[in-house]
């Protein structure tokens, strides 16, 4: 696995520099004739008059529930391509032009989805509009997809001019293909702007992610993304898998995002956020186009996508942490898009509470979500779907499906769990266990993951609990190119310490916390990180017990236990540590206790015997003056008792009147002989003989 590893983080680097100029939508450069007379004009298509009704009454409204999606255009289904529509003309150098333009009347803007798109080296494509100075593009071979498909930003107006440029000599002839064209009639560039709209942009009670109240947030921010899908919006955010190798996992709701189609489609944009508190300056320039969609199910609102490329430095990506363990946390944040608008954060300082989500459209598994009851600050929106909600410890631990919040009263917010979406269900596709654990470490939290961050110290444990002298291996995940690496392994390991970059397997000679600790150096900086292995020894099966009537409490001795498992006899069982049982009848009965860690299985037996007289012990005896009676095995409240003569005479007597585990019997004075000890132990009577000698 470790070798495995390393192969891993040797080509992370690589990956993240071949990729890197894939990422972004745009490559730059201008096209020919934007501005300027052509030899013929360019041929216009126009769309079918939009009606609000469309957006109405089309299959995919969401009126009647709660889910916080939104819908921001019609997508017109259309079929142009470039041999039957549009013009081709020759220009110098022996270079092709193709052009067409679109227009759909009463559009704020059109976005562009290309069913099919694969240009040859050399070839560029621009989007543009005579309307204003916006151009999109170019578009070259580096935005070629997997799915041969394209998504493209929105371009203000309700025209658009599509320009294709062929090198001379291309190495085949382009495909492409206009399969949508979404006609926005909700002037999104003015809402995303956060400017007054038709639909205007978010409530004035969110927050932005800038202000004061986002300051401690300032890491996870990088990982939350605004997302356009045909005419809808959400939100989702990067996710860390335990091999840290930057691999773009990206997660959302199932109710947004749930076919290979809209994956495909959907553009992400990272950093749309103002600049500082309650600003406008927010900015749609950095873009990934296009998904692979991995896992999903209809019964759990949750989707996890991997996006066509790598994230590159310049969009400062951080891959969020997360917690699958399903525990309380303390306190809430999510970190969205409400309404499309510029990032903002929303806080709630109470634990959320398990629930159940259902609308109009979906039906989910019951008791998977979590539900915020009511926001300390900021709201959630449309728009908002598929945000992370994180814990206290900035891990995510669900994504927002829907609720009642809005600035006028923000309360129940539910969010698809973590932990629920983790392996309830088996099949790849129906999880995040088999993409975000690919070690198999069975880890309950994660950390998140800046691949370009500067010198870290960082590694992972092969396991987190093993026994005395089996090995344990360590894979590092330093960032930052170190030059040296120190390793302590804590008490008793062997070996004590290493320098390698990656050590060899350690064993641990006595069982206990130990705690293993990295620090990395490179130009005279330092950083380091410690963890913890938990390392055991067989266990060991042993346990007391008391008696009171026919009930026993067990009192468990046993040593490095982690499970339990009680047979008291009578078809009795139980898993607890320290149970208590009662017998239905007096008598003996064996029980067995079977104990249980990662080293392995320890069973031992014992008699018990439910009766008083048979729980009783007195030493010495045959004594000379002072006898013990053991009351250690017994609960009571009171005991009478009484010490009699052969001849019937009552020698000695006494009461104990609240608990003691002894009873010291003085016979110093009397006579050798037999005597009778009499023993009211709650109203049950007990006798035994007491030899008393010279």
């Amino acid at each position: 696995m470790i070798s495995k590893l390393l192969r891993i983080g040797f080509s992370i680097s690589f990956i993240f520099f071949s990729w890197s100029s894939h990422a972004q939508i745009s490559c730059g450069g201008s096209p020919i004739y934007n501005k300027r007379t052509t030899k013929s004009e360019v041929k216009v298509q126009y769309l079918p008059r939009f009606e609000s009704s469309y957006s109405i009454n089309n299959k995919d409204n969401i009126g009647g529930n709660r889910l916080k999606l939104a819908q921001y255009a019609y997508r017109f289904k259309v079929d142009y391509n470039a041999n039957e529509y549009g013009s081709w003309e020759t220009i110098e150098n022996g270079r092709r032009v193709w052009r067409f333009a679109l227009s759909s009347s009463g559009a704020f803007s059109l976005g562009i989805i290309f069913s099919k798109f694969k240009l040859p080296k050399g070839g560029q494509l621009f989007i543009y509009s005579n309307q204003n100075d916006q151009v999109l593009g170019a578009y070259t071979e580096k935005n070629n997809k997997k799915s041969g498909k394209l998504s493209v930003e929105p371009l203000a107006g309700d025209m658009a001019i599509i320009e294709y440029i062929e090198p001379q000599d291309a190495d085949f002839t382009a495909e492409i293909e206009i399969g949508a064209v979404l006609h926005d009639y909700k002037n999104i560039f003015n809402l995303l702007q956060g400017e007054a709209t038709y639909l205007k942009s978010s409530g004035t009670c969110n927050v932005d992610i800038n202000c004061p109240e986002g300051a401690d947030w300032q890491t996870e921010k990088e990982a939350v993304c605004h997302i356009l899908y045909g005419g809808w919006i959400a939100t989702g955010a990067l996710v860390n898998n335990t091999n840290f190798d930057g691999r773009p996992f990206f997660l959302t709701a199932h109710h947004a995002i749930n076919t290979q189609d809209d994956a495909d489609i959907a553009i992400f944009y990272f950093n749309y956020e103002n600049s500082s508190c309650n600003t406008a300056d927010a900015l749609k320039s950095q873009s990934i186009s296009g998904s692979t969609l991995l896992a999903t199910t209809v019964n759990l609102d949750f989707t996890l996508l991997e996006l066509s490329v790598m994230p590159p430095a310049a969009y400062t990506p951080y891959y969020a942490g997360w917690d699958r363990s399903g525990r309380v946390p303390a306190r809430t944040v999510c970190i969205h898009h409400p309404s499309g608008d510029a990032k903002k954060i929303s806080i709630d300082y109470d634990s959320p509470v398990t629930d159940s989500y259902s609308d109009t459209k979906f039906t989910f598994d019951a008791n998977t979500h979590w539900r915020i009851g009511e926001w300390d600050i900021g709201t959630t929106e449309g728009g908002s779907s598929g945000s992370p909600l994180f814990d206290e410890n900035h891990r995510i631990i669900g994504d927002l499906t829907g609720g009642e919040a809005s600035c006028s009263n923000s309360i129940n917010d539910f969010y698809a769990k973590f932990s629920e979406s983790w392996n309830n269900y088996p099949g790849d596709s129906e999880q995040l266990k088999v993409w975000l654990d690919p070690l198999n470490l069975g880890v309950e939290t994660l950390d998140g993951f800046d691949p370009y961050a500067g010198l870290r110290a960082n590694f992972i444990i092969s396991d987190d609990t093993i026994c005395i002298n089996s090995p344990v291996t360590l894979a590092d995940f330093s960032t930052g190119d170190p030059d040296s690496y120190n390793w302590d392994f804590g008490q008793d390991a062997v070996p004590a310490n290493s320098t390698d970059k990656v050590p060899s397997e350690i064993v641990y000679s006595s069982d206990g916390l130990k705690t293993v600790k990295l620090i990395v150096q490179k130009n005279g900086v330092v950083d380091s990180l410690s963890n913890t292995i938990l390392v055991m020894d067989y266990p060991f099966a042993d346990f007391d017990y008391t008696l009171e009537k026919q009930t026993i409490q067990i009192i468990n001795t046993s040593l490095n236990a982690f499970s339990y498992e009680w047979n008291f006899g009578d078809g009795g069982l139980s898993d607890l540590e320290n149970p208590l049982h009662s017998y239905s009848l007096g008598g003996n009965y064996e029980v067995n206790l079977s104990v249980k860690n990662v080293c392995g299985l320890n069973t031992t037996q014992k008699e018990i015997k439910t009766s008083y007289k048979d729980q009783l012990s007195i030493y010495p005896n045959p004594s000379n003056g002072i006898f013990t009676v053991d009351l250690s095995k017994i609960t009571y409240s009171q005991i009478v008792w009484g010490i009699y003569s052969s001849n019937g005479s009552l020698v000695k007597n006494g009461l104990i009147a609240q608990y003691s585990n002894s009873l010291d019997v003085n016979l110093n004075g009397q006579a050798p002989d037999i005597y009778i000890l009499n023993l009211n132990v709650d109203g049950e009577v007990l006798k035994r003989k007491l030899v008393l000698v010279k």
